[in-house]
């Protein structure tokens, strides 16, 4: 095989190792700068769970921020319809808390990477820490 016979495979291999490096590189920084809800986006690890197995659709908050009005904790707001789930390692989306409504006492289990509480939230917003799931079964209003 003649030089320029192979000029053209190591162009072809050139092209296609850099459009790997490039995904590669894509997949790793938005994850990378996204620890605990940094961006309020994404995570790969250490992610938040929101399981909503109440009777009534619940707003979480993907950013915790401070609760002033210049970073309000329902800047990043989504809602969780009854009987579904938002978050979590897989999902690479970090849930940082969930807001119970004015009136309202939910009750579940939050389950930590070495730990599982009972817990009885009132009205206002409650934070879900990284790798925990709050796993609300009941809300009374």
């Amino acid at each position: 095989m003649s030089l320029l016979g192979m000029r053209r495979p190591a162009k072809s291999l050139t092209v296609t190792a850099a459009a790997v490096a490039a995904l590669f590189v894509a997949g790793i920084s938005p994850a990378a700068a996204a620890a605990d809800g940094a961006t309020g986006q994404s995570c790969s690890w250490n992610c938040g769970r929101l399981t909503n197995s109440t009777a009534i659709g619940l707003s979480a908050t993907l950013e915790w921020g401070d609760g002033s009005s210049d970073e309000p904790r329902w800047r990043w707001e989504r809602w969780v319809p009854s009987g579904t789930s938002l978050g979590g390692n897989a999902s690479r989306i970090d849930v940082d808390g969930v807001y119970v409504p004015g009136g309202c006492v939910a009750t579940g289990v939050v389950f930590g990477v070495l730990y599982n509480h009972p817990v009885v939230w009132g009205a206002g917003w409650h934070k879900i820490s990284g790798n925990e799931n709050a796993a609300l079964t009941g809300i009374v209003c």
